[in-house]
């Protein structure tokens, strides 16, 4: 992050620096490889955004329940519609 953000007085967000730095490996990392290689991506352990282990395969299930929430506007041609009772989307709109 830089010193700018981190170091501003009026930053509401108290931030210790040491949250940003990375510490980097002192030896080659390939040395504590099985075989000096990457395992398949899909023997990587993965995690959500909320940092809980999951599978690929729940990963690609919440993404595609996610997906259908999603108005599938043309950006050229159409804009989005807002229920002002609501203030959720209602449709696309031509313009």
């Amino acid at each position: 992050m830089e010193p700018a953000h981190t170091a501003a007085k009026d930053n509401m967000v108290k931030h210790n620096k040491t949250d940003f730095k990375v510490p980097l490996l002192m030896d080659n990392f390939r040395n504590f490889l099985p075989n000096l290689k990457l395992p398949l991506v899909s023997k990587l352990p993965s995690l959500n955004l909320f940092n809980v282990p999951a599978s690929l395969k729940g990963l690609k299930a919440a993404g595609a329940k996610l997906g259908q929430d999603v108005l599938r506007c043309n950006n050229v041609s159409e804009i989005v519609a807002v229920n002002h009772q609501t203030g959720l989307p209602a449709r696309c709109m031509k313009f």
